[in-house]
C-alpha cells in the first residue's frame, strides 16, 4: 500500500475467484497473485501453478463460437480453406513475454489459440525452399508466390499468397483446447552459466507452461493467385504434418495429423490432375533412392516412400532391369497438383502397378 492509501495491483487480486475469469489471455497476463518464493515448502502450491490450473480450465465462449462461426463463413469464400487437427501438444508463442517466463499466442479479444498468419508463412516458405532444390519450384516462382528479401540493390516485395491467422476451433476437444505441460531444467546453474559442471547431484527445477493439447482442430485460410491455390495448400499441409509449427518441433510438439478438408467450392474444386505418360522414359536413381519419369521436356519424380512402394509392386524382371539397368520405356501416371509433378503409378501393358 502507498503513502496515499491505495492497495497495490496484487493485494487487489488476493481476493479474486481466478475460475470466474473466461478469458485465458487475461489470466495468464494479468491474474498472477504472487511470485513463487525462494524457498518451496513441500506440497506447496505454487501461485503460477493455481494460475496454469485456472487458465487450462477455460472453455470457449459463446461469444467466440458466435465469432467463429461468422468468420468461418467468411473463410468459406476464400480460395483455400480446410481444416487439420493436432496429432501433438502445440507450443506456439514461448518467446512471447509473459509473468510466467514461457508465454502463449492467444487471441486478444477472444483469449482462444491462433497460429500467427506469419508463422504459416515462414513455414511454408521454408517447404517452398525445399521444392526450388528438387527442381520443382523455379526462384521466380517461389519469389512471387512468397515474396522477396530485401537486399543492398533491390527492395524486398511481397508475394501474392495471404496467409491469414489460424483459428481454434471450437467443436473440437469439447472447447476446452488448454493443457498444463512442463519443462524440467535438469541443471539450473549450468545453464545460468555460473561455471558449474552438470552433475547427477543438482536439483531439477521443473517449469509449467501451458499448450494446446492434441485433438484440437485448426482452420487455415489463405489466397493465392488463381490455379496456384492447391499448391500451395499442398506445401502447407505437408509442413505443417511433417515439419510442425510453433516451439520445441524437434521434441515433437506442433505436428498436425490429415483430417477434415473444407467442402470443395467453385474455386477450391482445381484439386490435382491426372496425365497417362505413354512410353516415358523411367529411371531409378540409386544414390537417392528416387525414381524419375521424363516425357519430353516435362519430368516427374516419385520419393524415397512412394519409389519403395512402386518398386514392390513391379514384376521382378521389371524390378530388377529399373534396378540394374536403371532405364525403362514404360507408360506412367502422373499426378499433377499446379507446378509439381508426382509418379502415381506405373502402366504395363497386360497389368496395371
Amino acid at each position: 500500500m502507498n503513502s496515499h492509501g491505495t492497495p497495490a495491483c496484487r493485494k487487489a487480486l488476493q481476493n479474486l475467484n481466478l475460475k470466474e475469469c473466461k478469458h485465458a489471455g487475461l489470466l495468464l497476463q494479468r491474474y498472477l497473485k504472487a511470485h513463487k518464493p525462494k524457498e518451496r515448502v513441500s506440497g506447496q502450491k505454487m501461485p503460477e501453478e493455481e494460475l496454469l490450473e485456472a487458465a487450462r480450465a477455460v472453455k470457449a465462449s459463446e461469444v467466440y463460437r458466435d465469432a467463429f462461426c461468422r468468420w468461418k463463413e467468411w473463410a468459406c469464400k476464400r480460395s483455400v480453406h480446410f481444416t487439420l487437427e493436432l496429432a501433438t501438444p502445440l507450443a506456439i508463442g514461448l518467446g512471447n513475454a509473459s509473468p510466467l517466463e514461457i508465454g502463449l499466442t492467444l487471441h486478444h479479444t477472444y483469449g482462444m489459440p491462433i497460429i500467427p498468419g506469419s508463422a504459416l508463412k515462414g513455414l511454408c516458405r521454408r517447404g517452398a525452399r525445399w521444392l526450388i532444390k528438387q527442381n520443382q519450384l523455379s526462384q521466380e516462382q517461389f519469389e512471387v508466390l512468397f515474396g522477396r528479401d530485401s537486399a543492398a540493390d533491390s527492395p524486398g516485395e511481397t508475394g501474392y499468397v495471404v496467409f491469414y491467422d489460424a483459428l481454434y476451433d471450437p467443436d473440437s476437444v469439447d472447447g476446452q483446447p488448454f493443457h498444463r505441460d512442463v519443462i524440467t531444467v535438469h541443471h539450473p546453474k549450468y545453464y545460468a552459466g555460473d561455471g558449474e559442471a552438470p552433475t547427477d547431484f543438482d536439483d531439477p527445477t521443473p517449469v509449467p507452461f501451458l499448450v494446446i493439447r492434441p485433438g484440437a482442430c485448426f482452420q487455415f485460410v489463405l489466397d493465392a493467385p488463381e490455379g496456384w491455390g492447391p499448391f500451395v495448400k499442398s506445401i502447407l499441409i505437408w509442413c505443417l504434418c511433417n515439419l510442425g509449427v510453433g516451439a520445441k518441433t524437434n521434441a515433437g510438439y506442433g505436428y498436425f495429423k490429415v483430417g477434415v478438408s473444407s467442402p470443395p467450392s467453385r474455386t477450391s474444386a482445381m484439386t490435382t490432375e491426372s496425365q497417362v505418360w505413354q512410353n516415358a522414359h523411367l529411371t531409378y536413381d540409386a544414390g537417392r533412392r528416387v525414381l524419375k519419369a521424363t516425357s519430353g521436356k516435362l519430368f516427374a519424380e516419385a520419393q524415397q516412400k512412394e519409389t519403395e512402394q512402386l518398386l514392390a509392386s513391379l514384376p521382378e524382371s521389371m524390378r530388377q532391369q529399373l534396378t540394374t539397368k536403371r532405364a525403362l520405356q514404360v507408360d506412367v501416371e502422373i499426378e499433377i497438383l499446379g507446378n509439381q509433378r508426382k509418379i502415381k503409378r506405373i502402366i504395363d501393358k497386360n497389368s496395371e502397378y
